[in-house]
């Protein structure tokens, strides 16, 4: 089995020849005995574990959802919880709290309190002093790195009061801030975990952290197109489990990447120089092995015979099922998975059929929230980004819940919202504690695409959100008739059997149309397996480029929640595959672009439509300018119609060189980066992004031709009043005429 020698491991072998000789040296008679000296505290050597290093996270971005802004505790809402995750590979050895809060001025001090928990264990219990009320403070506070998990929750619970007797928990004056300066500190170091491939895709793509996926794919040369379909399937795998963290995947060949976990690819006759001890194979093969160059990190050595042979490594290890153990995995006989249909990805609610909403949650506990005023329970719905809503939409949940019963002289109320919008709500049965509601979601007549944010209807990307709020009047009453009031938490369920469903939305796009694109990777997305997908990039593309590819196929799956497996990657236009499928094309800026308006993305389109038009190999037909395109580097993304086929789009993906590459991989890798861009073309140049509508446009979809004739009058105010005028002349005409040939028959 081939195993790299570790550094680490010589160092320690060293150290302990070295030990083991000074030992000697000092035995008593020796001939070469040293005076004796005073022993000195010697480091413990591992060899699994690197230097330590320090990260930090804001305290407020690991409140659950990651939506918050801000955290106030109160006397009813005495707790904030704090998640958070750590590495497989990674040993925290130090973590705490630097909290930064600010209480209100009336919080009486030494009887108020602030206690913290790690996973349900009291860690520490502070008093709030008097120079802590009022104005800003600060406390450091430690955690016992013992008691951390992979998956972590930290509670902060405040205990405040502002009156000694008679005291409202709900009174106004009661709270207490946690600042935005607020972080939590972990010292963490890396260990060399063992080569077991059962524990895929840990440590290469390892969702707990929460932080984005950065995994390097090394080549022995620049790819042909089988290889590069063997990397764009392994991108999609680490795409999909990444989700919305983001993945960036940069490429190197015949090299190295920093030390770390990658992704390397080996042929019998074609290997990267450090991979030349590594064993031949005679079939599709994976293994997990230890990376040259890093104390810690691990190589995904994708093998093979031949390119196709690392295909079909590849395709099988993504798929579900597999039964992996010790450090290699070879694949059996291999059979290609039937195509997708279109709009099937897993991530998007179909239309037509009821779906319970235990199909479209994305962890155990989400439709469940507790505490004395509860947290929405939070249920993201994506939708494919061409629907067209009619007026025959029906759009139905069904919802069933059930929660704490109200206590005596307590009210509470269900309430439903879409995109933080209420749509409704109802008063919560005091006997039973469970209810049910039937609710119509807001709908409107036109594309979701253009539906503006804020707007209360459905978007191709939606939250739905269930909240029951208790209402109570906890009455202080008086020194001499005081009145106390226990507050007990709360508890809501929304049972997995609700349902959501929607009927009567077609799908119809006008394309070009980038914000499809940026938001869900549609066209490409239509089919989530990508068998509707030819990547055209260049036989001897640069790693930049070949990253621009990973990436975007990375940011796909995440989108759909399916890997690419059927994905095509060609050189030329003129390949069979191009002519039937939506083409994504990876290249290089082919003009000249002196500013950045709409006259020179109108330019830009033109010329790279006339590339893929021309039918020859990419870098023949798409060749970069011979002067710089402007002073600061560029990046453009171009939609139009192929010209291979009507109907098929081509969306292309070009930098003008090694700046502008990174700036769009960077972009790509991040699933909230270049949300903002539409129209037909984009131009990026730094931090900057500007989108224009050039070029003719076309329509993509199923809409019922009278939807499409209204959909065009509507847009034309005019032409609408004189189609009603003329309806009206030729209904009265029709009338008149009747009416005439009616009499004519009774005289």
């Amino acid at each position: 089995m081939f195993r790299p020698k570790s550094t680490t491991t010589m160092r320690f072998a060293a150290v302990l020849a070295a030990g083991l000789l000074a030992g000697v040296a000092a035995v008593p008679g020796s001939a070469s005995a040293a005076p004796a000296q005073t022993a000195s505290p010697q480091p413990v050597w591992r060899t699994d574990v690197t230097g330590s290093r320090i990260e930090k996270k804001s305290l407020i971005g690991l409140v659950p959802g990651g939506m918050a802004r801000s955290v106030r505790l109160t006397g009813l809402v005495k707790t904030q919880f704090f998640d958070f995750g750590v590495r497989s590979d990674d040993v925290v050895s130090r973590a705490a709290v630097d909290l930064a809060f600010t209480t209100s001025a009336s919080v009486l001090p030494t009887v108020s309190q602030l206690n913290f928990y790690l996973n349900g264990e009291l860690q520490q219990s502070f008093t709030l002093e008097k120079e802590m009320i009022g104005s800003p403070a600060t406390l450091s506070v430690a955690l016992n790195p013992k008691s951390i998990r992979t998956q972590n929750q930290i509670t902060i619970e405040f205990i405040g009061h502002v009156k000694s007797v008679c005291e409202n928990p709900a009174d106004d004056s009661l709270w207490l801030e946690v600042g935005a300066q607020s972080r939590l500190v972990l010292e963490k170091s890396r260990i060399r975990l063992g080569n077991d491939i059962a524990k895929l895709p840990a440590p290469f793509v390892d969702a707990a952290s929460g932080d984005a996926t950065r995994l390097p794919f090394v080549f022995p040369a620049a790819p042909e197109s089988r290889m590069k379909e063997a990397a764009a399937v392994l991108a999609g795998w680490a795409g999909r489990i990444a989700g919305w963290r983001g993945a960036d995947f940069p490429v190197q060949f015949n090299a190295l990447p920093a030390p770390g976990h990658f992704i390397v690819f080996a042929t019998n006759d074609k290997r990267p120089e450090f991979l030349k001890d590594f064993p031949q194979v005679k079939g599709p093969q994976v293994t997990v092995a230890d990376s040259p160059n890093s104390l810690w990190g691990k190589m995904l050595v994708v093998a093979g015979r031949d390119e196709a042979d690392l295909l079909v490594a590849a395709k099988t290890l993504v798929r579900e099922g597999n039964v992996m153990i010790g450090d290699t995995f070879r694949p059996g006989p291999f059979k290609e998975t039937p195509p997708r249909e279109a709009y099937d990805a897993p991530a998007w609610l179909p239309v037509g059929r009821t779906v319970a909403f235990s199909k479209i949650i994305e962890y155990p506990g989400q439709l469940s929230s507790r505490g004395y005023r509860m947290p929405p329970v939070q249920i993201p719905v994506r939708l494919a980004p061409d629907l067209y809503m009619t007026g025959d939409a029906n759009l139905t949940l069904s919802v069933k819940y059930r929660t704490t019963k109200p206590m005596t002289g307590e009210a509470a109320q269900f309430r439903a919202f879409l995109n933080g919008a209420l749509i409704d709500s109802d008063p919560t049965a005091a006997k039973t504690g469970q209810g049910e509601r039937v609710i119509g979601l807001p709908g409107f007549y036109g594309a979701l695409v253009d539906n503006a944010e804020g707007t209360l209807a459905l978007r191709p990307q939606n939250v739905l959100s269930f909240t029951v709020d208790y209402e109570r009047i906890a009455d202080g009453g008086t020194p001499e008739n005081c009145k106390s009031v226990m507050l007990l938490p709360h508890q809501m369920e929304i049972e997995p059997v609700s349902t959501i469903r929607l009927e009567g939305l077609y799908h119809q796009a006008q394309m070009p149309n980038l914000k499809l694109f940026t938001t869900a990777g549609w066209p490409f997305t239509k089919y989530a397996d990508l068998s509707g997908t030819a990547v055209v990039i260049a036989e001897g593309a640069s790693a930049s480029e070949v990253s621009t590819m990973l990436n975007a196929v990375g940011r796909f799956a995440a989108q759909t929640g399916a890997v690419g497996e059927h994905v095509r990657v060609v050189s030329s236009t003129a390949d069979r595959a191009a002519a039937e499928r939506d083409l994504l094309v990876i290249g290089r800026v082919s003009t000249k672009m002196s500013d950045i308006n709409a006259q020179n993305a109108l330019e830009l389109r033109t010329s790279v439509e006339r590339a893929v038009a021309s039918r020859r190999a990419l870098e023949e037909s798409l060749q970069a300018p011979a002067a710089g395109v402007m002073a600061e580097p560029v990046a453009a993304i171009v939609g139009f119609e192929s010209p291979l086929q009507s109907g098929r789009s081509v969306v292309a993906l070009l930098s003008e060189g090694p700046a502008s590459s990174l700036e769009l991989n960077a972009r790509l890798a991040s699933p909230q980066a270049l949300m903002n861009l539409s129209g037909t073309t984009a131009v990026i140049a730094g931090d900057a992004a500007a989108s224009f509508t050039v070029g003719e446009r076309y329509t993509v979809g199923d809409l019922p031709w009278y939807h499409t004739v209204w959909m065009k009058l509507s847009s034309h105010p005019g032409w609408l009043a004189l189609c009603a005028i003329l309806s009206a002349l030729a209904i009265g005409l029709s009338v008149f005429l009747f009416m005439r040939r009616w009499v004519g028959r009774r005289e």
